[in-house]
Formats: structure tokens, C-alpha cells, sequence
């Protein structure tokens, strides 16, 4: 894994056109803009925000800066041109309070951060480092709790990061000066090299010197917001033969470099990485071409959005999974393709998943999952957060298993069976899962068996072999499946009941619909018996016509209802109920 986090570092630097971070520098996601007067005084505190569309809206997020980059240390440790609320103003935020307190830790960051900047910035004299020297010289933190621009803040004020800039030149950030940088490269060119002990590096086999501690990987969710670290040893018993810390590990200080900014790279990239659950997926291609063509058709397939709703994307997808491809499409489908699947646990991250394969070979199996997973050929790809979300509750907001998670991605892109625990948890939800309908706000109507559960159904039953291919993409007729039969009958007596009644507190399949589905011998013959009376109230038409399926179902049962029903059974159940439903609701053409 790590081997092939440095080949795409090469990739990068090779290409050229890629906003891979230099050496010696990170990128940081920044909210506020410390705009300086000339003589160090604070002129006002702007927002440093962008605007992104998320699907039909837009939404603010930071914009990301460029920094020059400190290793994190524990303890209080100011980092040149600090981007830090604490270290800047020496004030933390009082939850208990709701306002600003200068506590002995903050005092202490923000002369550390006094110390290192004016030392850093003694030959910088452009007129924004003159300012910044005279504020970190004038600024008292004890007399600055009731500071204006900093109380107007609120609690946006913990946990921020600032750039900082001079007035009239709001878009001219200190850390983006010429002069910095130049003093920045200076500063690292003089620090001695502290070389450490030599030693076989385990990803290019060369003898050099061995990384003590690795950089953090920053961008990952629910991570550290100082960085998370992929390989680390913090524990004596993980130690041996003497060696400290990841001295362990044997990889050196340059492929470490490498297989951490091609981390972090990653991790910014919108275009790279997806989130699923718990779980930060990072994917690349391993090519020194444009990746862009591989990340939209991968992403066409596994995380589709209305931004990828393409023609031209789909007909590229379509293409490829069929193993053809136009010197047009930029697709050489023997490339190597990567997907990574990390998730932090403590200040570790932990690896759910590694897969390479051939781009050819993903594709193929991505069109088969979306083929599996479709009612017609027109049906959009669903994304695996939307089957994520399916797996759930709608009454819970916490994440699914991160196990399932990452088997359900394997069985995607390998082409492999979905999980059992896959169709047992769906089966599990449509079951115990009540419909809530909402007349005034019909965008908030939730179905327990959803059209999202009935595709992802049909996918687990068909990699099971239960049918062919092209079966049960809409109402089998035809079938003489018998839980498929059941589930078609429930709906039916449904339909008679609601059309009988109307608008009732439960229906029958408030009351029934897990009893039956599981066993349908105790269920069955009482909801027959209950159906008489409603059929009795329709009007003539509509109780021929019920009456008839109802007897034509009837017809396809073989013997007497069956006692139970396996889980692969209960699906099926579950999704002739669906399209049956589907069916009876459908708006028929005048005159018919």
C-alpha cells in the first residue's frame, strides 16, 4: 500500500499540473481573515469562506491556504505564521461562560507564538510583516477579552483559523508573500539535517536514513484536526530490538515524505475521496495522464450526483464496462486503479480496505453491481451512501457498521456476492420500519419498503442466483415463485382494505406486514377472512377485478401456505410486494 502511495507521489510530481503541496509546507482549511491596520491594531475580522455546490445547493466551506509546515508535537507549540485562534490572540472560548477567557495555557501559545514569529520575521519588512510584528509586540491578551471583533465572533471563535492580511489588501494573505515563502526556504535549508540511524528502507529496498516519526495525514473524517497518523509506535510494547518510536518501521525519511503528501493529497481532493459511513475512501489512478476521466467514471458508478448526470459520462461508462474505449475518452483500461478505505481510531488511523485492480477490470464489475441494482435500463446508478442509508433506521443519525461498510464496497468493485448481513439487516428494516406520511410537506414521506430497498433486494437475491439477469426488473406475472406470490397477495388485501375504508390509524400492513412476511401459514388465512368485508364495500368494477387476482394468486400457491420463510424468501416476499404495489397504483390512460 505504501509501495503504491509513493509510485503515485512520482505520478504527481511527473505531471506537473497537479496541486500536490511542496515539501516543507501544508495546506490548511481557513474561516476568518485578521485584517491589520498599518500600526498593528485589529481593523475587523471578515469571514474567508467559499461558496460549493452540494447537489441543487450551495453551501459555505473554508477556502484551504497554504502554510509552512511544522511536524505536530504534544504540548504547546507555536508553528510559523500561525493560523491558530489560541496562538494568535492567546484567548480560548468558555463554553460554560459563552466567552472569552485568557487561561494559562492560551497565555503561554501565544508568546510562544511571539517568540517564533517576530524571530522569523526580523528580516521580513514588507509593510503586512511590519504590522503583524507590531501586533504580536502591542497585543495584551488579559486586556482583550472584551475585544469587539473577536466577541462578534461567539463560538465561532473556537477552533478557528485565520489568515492574516493588511487593510486594503484583504486579498493578499501574509503566508502567500513572496518574502515569507523566500525567508521560509531559508529557515529550512540552514536546520540541520538530523540524520538517524540507517537502514534497509522496506518500500525501495535502499539503505538510507530511517524516519523517526511520520508526518500526520489531515483531511480525514472524524480525524484529528492536527493530523492523524498512519504509522506510528506510541507504545513500548509495539517496540523491539531496541529501535524507538518508528525507527520500527523501517521506511525512510523520503518515502515517507512521499507516502504522506500523496495522503494528504488525496484527502483534499474532492475529485479523490468520498466518505461512507466512518469510513474516508481515497481512490487514484496510477497514471502520469490526466486522472480526471478515471475519477468521474469511477465516481459515475459507486458515488453518482446530479453533477455526473451525463450523457456523454454514461455513454464513457457504458463503453468501458463493455471493454471498449476511444483515444477520445483519455481511458487506457489496463491503468492501475487503487481504492483505500481509512477510519481514525484515536489519534491511529486503521485500514478497512486496500484494493488494486486494473480501471478495466473495476468498471466491469461496477456496471454489473448497477445492473443488479435496476428495475429498467434507464434507472440512475445508486450510490453507496444511498444503500448505506437504506441499511438504517430513518429514526437514527449515527453511521452504519463500518464492517459492512467495507465489505459491501469489496463486493462491488470485485464483482463478489453482497454480504449476507447485507440482505438480512434490509430484510430486518423493511420489516420493523413504519411508513410516516406527511400531506403538507410530501418531501418528508418515508416508505419502509422504498423503491431504493426493492433495487437493493432485487441485487442481493440476483448475486445469489435466485433468478436470471433479466427477471424481476418489474412485476413477474408470470412467476410461480411462492414467498414472490405471497408478497403480491399482501398488496393486493392491502389495496382492497385502503380502498374500502379510506384513510385508516393501521392498516394491515402496520399490523401484519413482519408476521407475514416471516410466517406466512399463521397470517395468511385471518387476512382472507378480513379481506371479505372490504371487498363487500367496493364499488362492482373494482371488486371483480380484486376478486379475480386474488383468486388467480390463490391459484399459484402450491398446497397450503407455507409455516415459514429463509431469509432469501422473505426478500423475495418483500419485493413481489413492492412491484405489485407499484403496479396497482399505477395511473391508468383515459378510457382503459
Amino acid at each position: 500500500m505504501l509501495k503504491a502511495l509513493c509510485k503515485y507521489y512520482d505520478c504527481l510530481r511527473e505531471r506537473g499540473d497537479s496541486d500536490l503541496v511542496p515539501d516543507g509546507y501544508s495546506n490548511v482549511p481557513v474561516n476568518f481573515n485578521l485584517v491589520l491596520r498599518a500600526d498593528g491594531t485589529i481593523r475587523e475580522i471578515l469571514p474567508y469562506t467559499q461558496e460549493r455546490a452540494a447537489g441543487k445547493t450551495t453551501g459555505t466551506v473554508s477556502r484551504t491556504e497554504r502554510f509552512p509546515f511544522r511536524n505536530s508535537v504534544s504540548g504547546i507549540a507555536a508553528e510559523t505564521i500561525d493560523h491558530r485562534e489560541k496562538y494568535l490572540f492567546g484567548l480560548e472560548w468558555d463554553k460554560a461562560a459563552q466567552c472569552l477567557a485568557a487561561g494559562k495555557s492560551s497565555l503561554l501559545a501565544f508568546e510562544k507564538c511571539r517568540q517564533v514569529n517576530l524571530e522569523f520575521l526580523d528580516a521580513v519588512h514588507t509593510p503586512l510583516a511590519e504590522a503583524y510584528k507590531a501586533f504580536l509586540r502591542n497585543w495584551q491578551p488579559q486586556q482583550q477579552t472584551k475585544n469587539a471583533a473577536l466577541c462578534d465572533m461567539g463560538k465561532e471563535y473556537a477552533g478557528a483559523k485565520f489568515v492574516i492580511t493588511l487593510e486594503g489588501q484583504e486579498t493578499a494573505p501574509l503566508n502567500r508573500q513572496k518574502e515569507v515563502t523566500t525567508r521560509w526556504e531559508e529557515v529550512r535549508s540552514a536546520a540541520p539535517a538530523g540524520e538517524g540511524p540507517r537502514g534497509q528502507c522496506g518500500i525501495c529496498g535502499g539503505s538510507l536514513p530511517i524516519a523517526r516519526t511520520h508526518d500526520p495525514i489531515r483531511g480525514i473524517y472524524n480525524g484529528l484536526s492536527t493530523g492523524t497518523s498512519l504509522v506510528c509506535f506510541n507504545n513500548t510494547a509495539f517496540e523491539s530490538y531496541t529501535k524507538k518510536q518508528s525507527y520500527n518501521s523501517s521506511i525512510c525519511v523520503a518515502c515517507m515524505k512521499k507516502y504522506t503528501a500523496a495522503l494528504n493529497y488525496l484527502a483534499a481532493s474532492q475529485l479523490h475521496s468520498q466518505v461512507l459511513g466512518d469510513i474516508t475512501l481515497l481512490f487514484w489512478a496510477n497514471t502520469r495522464q490526466d486522472e480526471a476521466p478515471y475519477l468521474n467514471t469511477f465516481l459515475y458508478g459507486a458515488f453518482p450526483t446530479p453533477e455526473l448526470d451525463d450523457d456523454a459520462l454514461k455513454a464513457v461508462f457504458e463503453k468501458a464496462a463493455q471493454g471498449l474505449t476511444a483515444q477520445t475518452d483519455g481511458l487506457d483500461l489496463s491503468t492501475e486503479f487503487y481504492i483505500l478505505g481509512v477510519k481514525p481510531n484515536s489519534s491511529r488511523l486503521s485500514v478497512k480496505l486496500f484494493e488494486r485492480s486494473s480501471f478495466g477490470k473495476i468498471v466491469r464489475n461496477l456496471a454489473k453491481h448497477c445492473s443488479d441494482m435496476r428495475f429498467s435500463a434507464d434507472s440512475r446508478p445508486l450510490s453507496l451512501k444511498e444503500i448505506d442509508r437504506a441499511l438504517l433506521s430513518p429514526n437514527v443519525k449515527e453511521n452504519g457498521d463500518p464492517a459492512l461498510q467495507a465489505k459491501l464496497l469489496l463486493a462491488v468493485i470485485r464483482g463478489a456476492p453482497y454480504p449476507q448481513t447485507m440482505l438480512n439487516e434490509l430484510v430486518r428494516r423493511c420489516k420493523t420500519d413504519h411508513d410516516r406520511t406527511d400531506k403538507k410537506n410530501p418531501g418528508k414521506n418515508f416508505y419502509s419498503v422504498s423503491t431504493t430497498r426493492a433495487r437493493i433486494l432485487r441485487g442481493c437475491l440476483r448475486r445469489k442466483n435466485y433468478f436470471q439477469e433479466d427477471e424481476y426488473t418489474m412485476l413477474q406475472e408470470n412467476s410461480t415463485d411462492t414467498a414472490y406470490t405471497l408478497g403480491r397477495l399482501f398488496a393486493v388485501l392491502e389495496k382492497t382494505q385502503t380502498e374500502a375504508l379510506g384513510n385508516v390509524n393501521a392498516t394491515i400492513k402496520d399490523k401484519f406486514f413482519s408476521s407475514a412476511c416471516t410466517t406466512p401459514g399463521l397470517v395468511f388465512p385471518r387476512l382472507l377472512k378480513l379481506a371479505q368485508p372490504h371487498l363487500a364495500k367496493l364499488k362492482e368494477g373494482s371488486r371483480i377485478h380484486k376478486e379475480k387476482l386474488i383468486q388467480e394468486l390463490l391459484g399459484k400457491m402450491e398446497g397450503a401456505f407455507p409455516k415459514t420463510l429463509g431469509m432469501e424468501q422473505q426478500g423475495m416476499f418483500i419485493l413481489g410486494y413492492y412491484q405489485q404495489k407499484q403496479k396497482l397504483y399505477e395511473k391508468t390512460e383515459k378510457g382503459e
